[in-house]
């Protein structure tokens, strides 16, 4: 039977290189605020003052090679559940922040810590004595994890702005044919500044332990305190920092052809531990938790009072596995239900032979209404498109004689190799181009547009674009208004930050994107409730940027990077991270969840129809004076 994974972009790509994903917003001394009552009753975990039993691990690449051997600790009383040693700990936070590093213990507190003598990274960078003072406490008398630098010190140098925080975009050294040179701007600044970072793992009953001396540290747990560089898994013997699609690569098929224990229940202790860490998990991590109302869901205050007013606790906390991984399936796919949420695969509990059904019944069966709306919507429109003979490509329209609007219509940021399509592509190829590779389909347009030269209206057509790659929403964006001055907001719930980062982003001939449009064009940006994720994030930034008029009927929102992630008993999802996506109008933050609202509104039946595709809309536009 076929078997179904989802590829978690890599957070830890080499020793050397980084994690890709961001995050977004929190408060005062940013707590994750909670009581001992997370489950059932009054369950505690027991005391842990001897080591069971220790396993050699690897920690594995996506490639399938060993990035280094690391020992797996189980201790007396904790059954099946690893830890690590705060030495293997630090080894994980150095592969991804490609920094020097020592540890200092003072009392019940373990400190990783810069190592002065040692600040320089994977590309030979040195990065400034300032940052030597940056500290990630672990205080096992406490049960907390705190940093005052707590994003920083968790993400590469790569991915960071000034020292300021995780640009949301990934730093490319030179410009490609997939991407142009994408480097963080020195005008980028923290809108609301970062704050201390306290996280309670006592508040979930989730425990360190030290014996003989040496701090153990729960795994999954860590993975959710650092789920921006946590694309790790366990299955059961080794580490993996990236599960891959099905037949991918030898890293995941060893993982889950090789992890699944195929049983039919689990104990009290690992249905408690698991549970626990999903509802730290979101807690900490669920960005739009306190942003739900733009979409017609109750706010969360703490998932663990959430899912139990919802119905699903006593099931998510059960000990037989079908239970189990069906609730949780309905937690994610209908009680969630923000359209970036999937489930993936069940628990390792389940035999291979179930991963396929447990995909496709929990996929269809349990989607919420946000996600079936968005279905039905999204086949009306493309089935409207597709009667009108329009698909994915670079069109023009005439008025009488002269092509007046040129429409650059794409379905996703895509950055996809894309040799097999001429330069300049012939007329049959443009869709090919656009779904293949965004920021080469925008500059062979714009190339094109400018030998028709009466042109002066250009409609970007994300009627159907549900989203993609945010380093290529970025490299579109940057088309239209000089990359000096835009900026992509983020609101991180990791350090309660708002940050506006701007980027330097040119092309392999070192020009600035915007001065490949040669005409000062009247940009408009046409969506559709089904235009979702980087989908809503492009048109949201060009309306609050005044970088173009949004026409058409109100984008379907998203607003968080997804981040892919397993449950602490290997179930596979993904979900809004802790990256929220926001707008700035004016000196006003706003949260694009809902959508973006148009300046025009035409109905959908416009957006194709006429003598000749995109004429009604041609026609409605310049009517409208917009």
């Amino acid at each position: 039977m076929k078997k179904v994974f989802v590829k978690i972009h890599a957070a830890f790509l080499s020793p050397a290189l980084f994690l890709a994903c961001v995050l977004a917003f929190f408060s005062c001394e940013n707590v994750v605020n909670s009581n001992n009552k997370v489950g059932i009753g009054e369950y505690h975990f027991p005391e842990a003052t001897a080591v069971s039993r220790r396993v050699k691990s690897n920690l594995y690449l996506a490639n399938g090679h060993s990035y280094f051997q690391l020992e797996t600790v189980y201790l007396e009383g904790w059954e099946d559940v690893p830890f690590l040693s705060f030495e293997d700990v630090c080894l994980f936070i150095a592969g991804a922040n490609d920094r020097g590093w020592q540890t200092e213990i003072s009392g019940s507190v373990y400190k990783y810590k810069y190592n002065p003598d040692n600040c320089v990274d994977g590309l030979g960078h040195y990065w400034p004595p300032a940052w030597d003072t940056d500290e990630l406490c672990f205080d096992a008398q406490n049960q907390t994890v705190y940093s005052d630098d707590f994003c920083r010190v968790i993400t590469s140098t790569v991915s960071l702005n000034n020292g300021i925080g995780i640009m949301p975009v990934m730093s490319v050294e030179q410009a490609s044919a997939l991407s142009p040179k994408v480097v963080g701007s020195s005008l980028t600044t923290q809108v609301k500044a970062k704050e201390k970072t306290e996280i309670r793992l006592g508040d979930y009953g989730l425990k360190m332990f030290v014996i003989d001396n040496i701090l153990y540290i729960p795994f999954q747990p860590l993975v959710s305190i650092f789920l921006p560089i946590g694309s790790c898994s366990f299955s059961g013997t080794d580490y993996y920092f990236e599960v891959a699609n099905a037949g991918d690569d030898y890293a995941t098929q060893k993982a889950y052809e090789f992890g699944r224990k195929n049983s039919s229940s689990r104990s009290q202790l690992m249905a408690e531990y698991n549970y626990r860490t999903l509802c730290m998990t979101f807690d900490l991590n669920y960005s739009l938790k306190d942003r739900r109302t733009v979409v017609e869901k109750a706010n969360i205050e703490r998932f663990n009072d959430s899912i139990f007013a919802a119905g699903l606790g006593f099931d998510l906390l059960s000990t037989d596995t079908d239970t189990y991984d069906l609730a949780l399936g309905r937690f994610l796919m209908n009680y969630i239900d923000d359209s970036h949420t999937a489930y993936y695969a069940p628990s390792l509990y389940q035999p291979h032979s179930q991963v396929y059904y447990y995909y496709i019944h929990v996929m269809r069966d349990f989607a919420g209404p946000r996600e079936q709306r968005m279905r039905v919507v999204e086949d009306r429109i493309k089935e409207l498109r597709e009667s009108a003979g329009g698909k994915a490509g670079l069109y023009y329209v005439k008025e009488g004689s002269l092509e007046k609007m040129a429409v650059l219509a794409f379905d996703g940021f895509e950055e996809k190799d894309h040799s097999s399509v001429p330069n300049p592509p012939p007329a049959d190829k443009w869709g090919e181009l656009s779904e293949l590779n965004t920021y080469a389909f925008f500059k062979a347009a714009f190339v094109d547009i400018a030998n028709h030269s009466s042109v002066d209206k250009v409609v970007l057509d994300l009627s159907c674009n549900g989203g993609g790659s945010v380093k290529q929403c970025v490299a579109a964006l940057s088309f239209l208004k000089d990359c000096d001055q835009l900026y992509l907001p983020v609101r991180n719930v990791l350090d309660n930050s708002i940050t506006k980062f701007y980027f330097d982003i040119r092309d392999e001939n070192n020009k600035k994107l915007n001065e490949l449009v040669t005409k000062n064009y009247d940009f408009y940006v046409l969506t559709s409730d089904i235009s979702f994720s980087c989908g809503n994030a492009f048109p949201a930034q060009c309306k609050y940027q005044r970088l173009a008029k949004i026409v058409g009927i109100q984008s379907a929102g998203g607003a968080s990077v997804v981040k892919n992630t397993q449950s602490a008993d290997g179930a596979l999802f993904r979900t809004s991270s802790a990256m929220e996506m926001v707008a700035f109008d004016g000196s006003e933050c706003i949260c694009v969840d809902a959508g973006v609202p148009v300046d025009l509104e035409i109905p959908r039946e416009k957006f194709y129809s006429g003598t000749t595709l995109y004429q009604d809309l041609y026609g409605i536009i310049k009517d409208s004076g917009l």
